[in-house]
């Protein structure tokens, strides 16, 4: 870090390294008889070693001191206050005189997820097309344990070295470690407008991983053989990572591998690398900055480890997070743009909330491609735009919920997680009118917006989350015999329907969600929509709303009653009498534009 060594005698001063991101600092000395003048830029440090440097607090430039028998060694660098400049690299200086390389990342669009001939390639990596529209800073090393021990004020666990990535911490651990750095960085005026320091996401860490390349490994090369992917060692994954045939069962030094060609080290093996999302399934369509869900079961981890086997080590690998911190569990800092989240929680008692997603606005495919199975004639496939975002129910109302807006609980099966059922149209109408005028006087309604049901198409659209599939979880129903007459084990995941559900309703939320964070969209109670059912029209629409008039209200996702995988798909439209009450219809509630 330290360069440009000049010598005077028994003292020697040494030009300072530089943060990347400011005006480079300066220093230059003269002897004035037994004294030496240094005049310098930035901040002035002083070491007997040229190793251990500490800084001259009470120095201003020229700084004048005798020459005596003590060799000395002296060094500028950066000022606390310069800014870091998006576009650029740079080198955040830490309490305690340590370092954090971050290497800027600038945005751009990616195939995220593995191609299906990729040796190693498991379900979850449905490959689909990322744009990340902001660029950001990624840590150049994961964050080794002088990093960790000079943030949090502690010790890690099996501690090794100061150069060796931080173990056996947990995902709160890590995001304490991003608030902490935030607030000195924030507080010493380095820290750029709209940014903070925070885990990658899940799209982040890929495409920096990945740095351009499209292969298992960001040197640009695949797993050529199945024997290497379990058994064999791998010498194309050699070159960049620690895995289980070359790291004798133990974690390394950070940057001993080669970089990949954004810079970025040990991508591959050593500790795997918490991420910030919850994990889920991928969308089958393409997606613009995406965070993951909202809420899930578990935090997602990258990289792979140093006890890993090849294949797990791929760029496109996913892993979630063990129920306890293990020494292979480590991460890697982002300095990104702070998220944004207009999701909300709409108070409706001192202990009953209202979770409500934020659906942006979108064009998608609505209705079915003639070769799904389930496929039914009125699921014309044509093409939809919502021009305006809105608030969708994360889960179906519960009869919790129903009971403090409404004062009664009409279901047929008894729980205050349950979703409430035995609900009409009318009545789920009733319940949002009820609710917008509580908000309303209580100040919280949103200017423009009313609590409704959602449209056909604003719950179709909420469903597939981008998913293209029968199932907003990216799957399909796979055999003809899962149409109707047997489980079907895609479903399985996401939705409880005849097969699964034991004849009963379920608490909500007990299913994977779809990848904007919604649960229950397929099965489970069906969900009244604002439409009259009518025919779908051939063309590209913009914020439908179905026919004027009508004799039968649509439903959506299908129930614990469907005996038939193929009812609670995406696509498929159900539709009743509105004022008809049955123990598997309820209702999801949307906060959206006034029409």
């Amino acid at each position: 870090m330290y360069r440009n060594k000049t010598t005077f005698g028994l003292l020697a001063v040494a030009l300072a390294a530089v943060m990347t991101q400011a005006a480079e600092p300066t220093i230059n000395c003269k002897t004035d008889g037994n004294d030496l003048i240094v005049t310098y830029t930035g901040i002035l440090c002083q070491s007997e070693d040229a190793v251990n440097w500490t800084e001259v607090a009470s120095a201003s430039s020229p700084y004048q001191v005798k020459i005596g028998n003590k060799k000395l060694f002296f060094c500028a660098k950066g000022g606390p206050d310069e800014p870091i400049v998006p576009g650029k690299s740079t080198t955040v200086s830490l309490p305690g005189n340590v370092d954090m390389d971050m290497i800027w990342i600038g945005p751009g669009t990616f195939n995220m997820g593995a191609p299906v001939d990729e040796i190693g390639r498991v379900v979850d990596e449905i490959q689909h097309r990322v744009t990340l529209t902001k660029g950001y800073w990624l840590g150049k090393y994961e964050v080794t344990q002088a990093q960790y021990k000079t943030i949090m004020d502690m010790d890690p666990f099996y501690f090794r070295g100061d150069d060796y990535p931080v173990g056996h911490v947990t995902w709160d651990d890590t995001m304490e470690f991003c608030a902490r750095l935030t607030a000195i960085e924030k507080a010493a005026g380095r820290l750029p407008n709209g940014y903070e320091y925070i885990l990658p996401t899940e799209a982040q860490w890929e495409y920096a991983c990945r740095a351009g390349t499209t292969t298992a490994f960001n040197n640009g090369k695949n797993i050529p053989s199945e024997d290497q992917r379990w058994d064999l060692p791998c010498p194309n994954l050699d070159e960049v990572g620690w895995y289980q045939r070359n790291s004798k069962d133990d974690n390394h030094p950070v940057g001993q591998k080669q970089p990949n060609a954004w810079g970025l080290y040990d991508m591959h093996g050593n500790v795997r690398e918490y991420c910030l999302d919850w994990y889920a399934d991928y969308p089958s369509g393409s997606v613009t900055d995406p965070i993951g869900p909202s809420i899930g079961r578990y935090r997602v981890m990258r990289g792979g480890a140093y006890c890993y086997q090849a294949y797990s080590c791929r760029s496109a690998t996913r892993s979630i997070i063990s129920s306890a911190p293990l020494s292979y569990e480590g991460f890697r800092v982002a300095l990104a743009p702070t998220p944004v989240s207009k999701d909300m929680m709409i108070p409706l008692s001192d202990d009953v909330d209202l979770d409500m997603v934020w659906v942006d606005p979108g064009t998608f495919l609505m209705g079915s491609p003639r070769d799904e199975r389930g496929r039914q004639d009125n699921e014309t496939q044509h093409e939809v735009t919502l021009t305006k975002g809105y608030w969708l129910g994360r889960y179906q109302v519960t009869q919790t919920q129903y009971e403090v807006i409404m004062g009664t609980n009409p279901s047929n099966f008894k729980g205050a997680d349950l979703p409430v059922e035995m609900v009409n149209w009318n009545e789920a109408k009733e319940f949002c009118a009820k609710l917008t005028a509580i908000e309303k006087a209580a100040g919280r309604l949103p200017e423009g917006y009313e609590y409704t049901l959602p449209t056909e198409a604003q719950w179709e659209y909420a469903c597939r989350a981008g998913s293209i599939t029968a199932f907003n979880n990216g799957l399909n129903i796979p055999k003809d015999s899962q149409i109707k007459d047997n489980p079907c084990p895609n479903l399985d995941k996401v939705g409880w329907y005849g097969y699964n559900s034991d004849k009963t309703t379920h608490p909500v939320g007990q299913k994977v969600p779809n990848s904007w964070g919604i649960f229950d969209m397929h099965g489970n109670v069906w969900e009244w929509c604002l439409d009259w059912y009518g025919a779908y029209p051939t063309k590209s629409v913009t914020d439908p709303t179905g026919p004027s008039t009508g004799t039968y209200r649509i439903l959506r996702g299908g129930g614990w009653n469907s005996n038939g995988a193929y009812y609670c798909r995406s696509a498929h439209r159900y539709y009743y009498y509105p004022d008809y009450n049955w123990r598997s219809y309820g209702f999801r509630v949307a906060l959206t534009p006034v029409k």
